[in-house]
This record gives structure tokens, C-alpha cells and sequence, in this order.
């Protein structure tokens, strides 16, 4: 595999925990990461008020960084179900993801992420909920941009550990994205390496259950399976952390599938394809270092 050609990401809110609900903190941690010139894209989530979105936009503005809006933490917070089988409670999901399409558009991110809602037995009739509510999602996207549609993306999660996700199992998410294409060009998939162990996939099959150019994003990540350890499911601790299950080989075929899946050769709205860090410092570490760590586990695999 020749040496791929890529943007650099960071998921913010992962990297620095319990700071995007603080507008100093989330400011600092953003200025850290702007002056950092191997990052050229921040994933943020909702803003705690609209002079901390200024101060965001600014910041972006003058590093000339990109931008991706999870609202994956949103869903989480407020308990919200994307693919709920109840109308009243889908439609209140639709509400609140419409605003952060809003939100995405005033900090100009050229992708959304979100999630289905959790598992509850019923896959047929659930998958046809998540699908009303992103068919919704992308034709108020595409009809709110004010450039090109924001994406849409779907992040498979854990169906049985953490998460407990719909979305789900790469057969699941596959469906939904041959689904998905057929009607909306702003939609795709992401997908998250520190989720497949979680999944009991293989990289390989994951990326082969897909259809052709529906992964428009990646995550570069860690976890733990062992049901006794304390950072047990979808956590994402920093690499080399004992018993986990992602570290530089895992990488390396992670980035080798995804080359000959294409991906690094499709078009994409951020100029080049990209590649985001989700890592999550231990209590008494420092956010910087573990990213530093994160970037050298990515050189190796890279080598």
C-alpha cells in the first residue's frame, strides 16, 4: 500500500472530556488543536451558547480548519430515538436534529454524524423509522445549506455491549446505506475501527458488507471486550492501553482495507479523504500527550 494522502482529524469532545459544554474550556482545547498543523479537521458537537459558536467560527476561520457536527452526543444526552417506532417520539428526534443541522451550518461543517437509536427487538419496522427520519434529515440538509448539502452520515455503533444499537451490524448498516444512496447523494457512512471488535467483525468483512463509496468518513480508535475491565465497551481509551484491542497492526490493516476499498481515491467535501482521531484520555493524563501517542501509533501503521 503506497502511502496514503489524507486530512487529519480529532474528535474534540472525545479527546477533551467534559469540556464542550464549557466555553473556556472547549475555546482552549480548540486553540490547541488549531496550532497543531497536523490536524486539519475538528469534530465538534452542540455549542453551550451562540458567543461560544462565534468565538468557535473565528478560531476555524483563522487556522483554516474543517469542521464536522456530531450530534451523536446530543441523541445520547437527551434520550433521544432516531428510530423509534413511536411517531411522537421519532418526530421529536427529527426536531432536535433539525437544529443541529442549523447549528452544524452556522459553524460550517460540511458533515453531520449521527446515530441510530438503541436496539429494541424490532429490526424490520425500526430500520424503516431511522430511514423516515433520515430521509427527513438529508432533504432538510440539502435544502438548508447554503453551498453544498451538508453530508449526512450514519455511524454504526455496538449492537449488544455499549451502545446497543440498531445500527448495528455492518450487514444492517449496508442495507441502510443501498437504501439511503438511492434517494439522497448528501448521505454515507462512518465508520468508527474501535466499534468493530465491539461487533465481533473483522475489518475486512465490515468494509466488504458495504456498498461502493458509501464510507465517506473513518474513526481511528480503541476499546477494551474484557467485561471486567473498568473501561469494558465503547470508550475509547488511548493505544497501547493493557488488554485492548486496537494498536499499530490493527491500524495498518484498518488504512490497507480502506485503500483497496477506494476509499482514499473517491471525491470528497473536505478536498481529501479523511481520517479522524476518537481517542479518550485515562483520568490523570493529558489530552496532548494521548493525541501524541494516537499520531505516532498512525505513522507506524503508515511506514
Amino acid at each position: 500500500m503506497t502511502k496514503p494522502s489524507f486530512k487529519l482529524g480529532v474528535v474534540q469532545f472525545m479527546a477533551f472530556p467534559n469540556t464542550d459544554q464549557n466555553p473556556e474550556a472547549l475555546v482552549a482545547s480548540l486553540k490547541s488543536l488549531a496550532i497543531d498543523s497536523d490536524f486539519s479537521l475538528v469534530e465538534l458537537t452542540k455549542m453551550p451558547n451562540q458567543q461560544t459558536l462565534n468565538r468557535v467560527r473565528s478560531i476555524l476561520d483563522a487556522a483554516y480548519m474543517d469542521c464536522s457536527f456530531a450530534a451523536t452526543p446530543v441523541i445520547l444526552r437527551q434520550n433521544l430515538n432516531p428510530s423509534a417506532t413511536n411517531e411522537t417520539a421519532r418526530k421529536n428526534a427529527v426536531s432536535l436534529l433539525k437544529s443541529c443541522v442549523d447549528e452544524a451550518i452556522a459553524l460550517g461543517a460540511k458533515a453531520l454524524t449521527l446515530m441510530s437509536g438503541p436496539f429494541g427487538g424490532d429490526e424490520v419496522n425500526e430500520l424503516k423509522s431511522f430511514v423516515k427520519t433520515l430521509d427527513e434529515i438529508c432533504s432538510y440538509a440539502a435544502d438548508n445549506s447554503p453551498d453544498e448539502p451538508i453530508l449526512v452520515l450514519v455511524e454504526p455503533f455496538d449492537r449488544n455491549i455499549d451502545k446497543k444499537a440498531l445500527v448495528g451490524p455492518s450487514y444492517l448498516a449496508g442495507a441502510l446505506a443501498s437504501e439511503m444512496l438511492s434517494r439522497h447523494k448528501n448521505f454515507g457512512l462512518l465508520i468508527d475501527l474501535s466499534h468493530l471488535p465491539l461487533l465481533n467483525e473483522a475489518i475486512d468483512d465490515c468494509l466488504i458488507s458495504l456498498p461502493p463509496d458509501s464510507v465517506r468518513h473513518v474513526h481511528i480508535g480503541n476499546c477494551v471486550i474484557s467485561p471486567d475491565d473498568p473501561l469494558y465497551g465503547d470508550q475509547h481509551p488511548p493505544f497501547g492501553y493493557p488488554g485492548s484491542q486496537n494498536d499499530v497492526e490493527q491500524v495498518r490493516v484498518f488504512l490497507s482495507a480502506l485503500h483497496y476499498s477506494g476509499y482514499f481515491s473517491r471525491p470528497s467535501l473536505y478536498r481529501l479523504p479523511t481520517v479522524s482521531f476518537e481517542v479518550k484520555p485515562l483520568p490523570e493524563q493529558d489530552p496532548l500527550i494521548v493525541l501524541a501517542n494516537a499520531k505516532r501509533v498512525l505513522k507506524e501503521a503508515i511506514s
